[in-house]
């Protein structure tokens, strides 16, 4: 008993001092307390906007006097272009959704009794009737203690496991019934209480030259990092030995501004990852730092389920469990999104089109071996029915996949679990404009990260002699001895597990 009130009592601290539903917002037809702590501001008669006095908001009002709030944190692309505030209150109140298709990071505009995700809906958009009203919320625990004042909601009774199958409730479903989460292709009317479509991105200009593209990759990279220096003067980058974060570290050498580089530590690292990000910071001009990994903290875990409500695998939220994070402040950011490029876990496999949205969710289950019986199968067939009454040329099926399956699906309810942290993460790559550059590089040159390769050779040639992701057995036995010697036996075990899933994976793929 005593054991029992010592837990709960650490629990009741840690949860003050990291709490649930931080940096959640509800928007309805009424104000609403998560805690006593919550800011509401009334947008009409019969809609509110309540949320957690750490989230970002913003507020202006457009050319006509109608008022706009932009939740999270959004980020001007282009470097002619005004912050998206001031772009606002320029523009007349029809035009306003014209220009954010250039802003980049996790947001949610509202205004003119409208609701507009990001780019992939990374800050997610959770919504339910009661009533006859929408009310919507990024956090889908929220929202059900709305909708399902008098009843726990009914649960998806799938469990969610870490690189095994779907491992995410699949948009537009979620893991509550009765709840629906908002697909980066629709936005929310409040006017007429319903769901509309939307284009995901400024048009596909196939025929846009490979020089080209890579300088306004660049353009639009270099500016984002510059004006996240007015936003934070603590930036801190996650660096491995990968493509992506190597990219974004030589366009912050480029861009001048100073940032932290970091790679945390965990039983997973590779030796590459050990040994290679100190020497690339230390090239580019900056200090290097490892994280250490805790141990798991079971009162941590215990914040996961109650602040995500069941929309993420133990496996995905094991760096917040073990605190690898913990008292970091400031912004971090990294370059997760260029897959949108390259395709994503095979999908290329799948024929470009579909024959009917039964048939494209059960290939797509087949290839992540889960059942054609499976609600993430369902919730796979109705995305792909929406897909096919509102397509959008140029765009591929498989490449929408990943916008608004892994995207909207699987990292937005990742990246809501460690808002509970006080280090904000940014994701620089999410911006429509952006997506739609990427997506016009010919196909024969999307294979595997000749984007990112060449973008690196373009700016410091001199990092490409370092290899990408070399495997462990490249730096030699004695390396990996000296480098996993704390961890040995989890070494072995984890890598046994990761070939196992691969194995696993690899013998499912179509022939």
């Amino acid at each position: 008993m005593v054991a029992k009130k010592l837990t709960d009592s650490l629990f009741f601290i840690l949860n003050k001092i990291m709490r649930s539903h931080h940096r959640q917002f509800v928007i309805g037809s009424e104000p609403f307390y998560a805690d006593n702590t919550w800011c509401c501001h009334q947008l009409s008669s019969s809609l509110w906007v309540s949320h957690c006095p750490d989230l970002r908001v913003g507020w202006t009002q457009d050319l006509e006097g109608v008022k706009w709030g932009v939740l999270g944190l959004a980020i001007e692309s282009i470097q002619e272009k005004l912050d998206p505030l001031k772009e606002i209150a320029k523009t007349n109140t029809t035009k306003v959704t014209n220009i954010y298709s250039s802003w980049s990071g996790r947001w949610v505009l509202f205004g003119n009794n409208q609701i507009h995700p990001d780019a992939s809906s990374l800050l997610g958009c959770f919504y339910g009737i009661r009533d006859g009203k929408i009310w919507v919320s990024s956090s889908p625990v929220l929202l059900a203690k709305i909708l399902f004042p008098a009843r726990k909601p009914l649960v998806d009774s799938r469990v969610l496991t870490y690189e095994v199958g779907i491992s995410w409730f699949t948009p537009p479903h979620s893991r509550f019934s009765g709840i629906q989460r908002l697909l980066p292709s629709q936005i929310i009317d409040f006017k007429e209480q319903k769901i509309k479509p939307r284009s995901l991105m400024p048009p596909i200009d196939t025929s846009r030259n490979h020089t080209e593209i890579l300088d306004l990759v660049k353009s639009a990279l270099i500016t984002i990092i510059k004006k996240l220096q007015e936003v934070s003067q603590e930036i801190w980058l996650g660096l491995t030995a990968g493509y992506d974060s190597r990219l974004m570290l030589v366009l912050s050498r480029a861009a001048e501004v100073e940032i932290k580089p970091f790679t945390r530590i965990a039983t997973r690292t590779s030796i590459a990852d050990l040994v290679l990000p100190p020497e690339l910071a230390r090239k580019c001009g900056y200090d290097h730092v490892f994280m250490q990994v805790g141990k798991r903290d079971t009162q941590r875990q215990r914040l996961v389920v109650e602040h995500s409500g069941g929309h993420i695998s133990e496996g995905d939220a094991e760096p917040f469990i073990k605190g690898v994070r913990q008292g970091m402040t400031g912004i971090s950011f990294g370059g997760h999104g260029f897959a949108i490029a390259s395709g994503f876990a095979k999908l290329p496999t799948l024929p470009p089109t579909f024959d009917n949205p039964e048939i494209g969710a059960k290939q797509i289950a087949q290839l992540f071996q889960e059942s054609a019986n499976s609600t993430a199968t369902a919730g796979l067939q109705e995305w792909l029915t929406w897909v096919e009454k509102y397509p959008q040329k140029n765009l591929d099926w498989r490449d929408r996949f990943y916008l608004e399956q892994r995207q909207a699906g699987w990292l937005s309810s990742k990246e809501q679990v460690y808002d509970l942290g006080q280090l904000e993460r940014f994701p620089i790559l999410n911006c429509a404009y952006i997506y739609s550059i990427l997506l016009s590089v010919k196909k024969e040159q999307r294979i595997g990260s000749f984007v990112q390769e060449d973008l690196i050779g373009q700016v410091m040639p001199e990092l490409l002699e370092y290899p990408f992701n070399p495997d462990d057995f490249y730096f030699g036995i004695g390396r990996i001895i000296r480098s996993k010697s704390w961890n040995m036996p989890q070494y072995v075990s984890g890598k046994l597990a990761s070939k196992l899933r691969w194995l696993s994976r690899s013998l499912m793929l179509p022939s």
